[in-house]
């Protein structure tokens, strides 16, 4: 039914470690069953993502429902959250938590580049820190990798390839020169995707 209408089939659901509703897939310790099911269930176009675009919040602290209120109220974003995803780092969510953000449920554009372009084709999450100062925790790097990879597969391949992997500063505009996700980011962990 959804290739009919073009859209990407979900892949199998993973099974769970046990046979409570909570349990975690056996291979995920980040992904939640509820979270890939949140996944899982989005309407994704074949070929509608081609880029994951990784983001820090530059603040030390929040969530998606703090990254939310700010983007809807103080930015005046009508969509609200500009990012698809939130992982948290501890603060004011469990360290390595992923939150789904309704741009992916409805599968609407970010907000979370300069560039309307890549906003229609790019994915955004956004590891909440401020990386110029700190470096991401351990567990949000391995939740941003897990994530990934279960996207890369739900997404499928968009002209052949799967989804591209970069950083926010290696993609906005030279006009529109960022730093983000930070110079205390380890930049190397990305070519875990190349």
């Amino acid at each position: 039914m959804e290739e009919d209408q073009g859209l990407e089939p979900p892949p199998p659901t993973p099974a769970r470690r046990g046979w409570w509703p909570w349990s975690r897939p056996a291979n995920y310790h980040f992904l939640t069953g509820a979270t890939i099911e949140a996944i899982r269930n989005a309407p994704v176009q074949r070929g509608r993502w081609k880029f994951v675009i990784v983001h820090n919040s530059g603040t030390r602290q929040g969530n998606a429902r703090a990254f939310d209120y700010y983007h809807r109220k103080i930015r005046r974003m009508r969509n609200g959250l500009a990012y698809h995803f939130v992982i948290g780092n501890g603060t004011s969510s469990r360290n390595g938590q992923i939150e789904i953000g309704d741009r992916w449920r409805r599968q609407i554009n970010g907000g979370h580049v300069h560039s309307d372009y890549m906003n229609n084709i790019a994915l955004g999450i956004c590891l909440v820190g401020d990386f110029n100062r700190d470096q991401p925790t351990r567990a949000q790097l391995d939740a941003c990798e897990e994530l990934i990879r279960y996207l890369q597969e739900r997404c499928g391949k968009s002209d052949g390839r799967s989804l591209i992997v970069r950083p926010h500063r290696e993609v906005n505009p030279p006009r529109w020169a960022t730093d983000c996700p930070g110079d205390a980011f380890p930049y190397n962990w990305f070519g875990r995707f190349r």
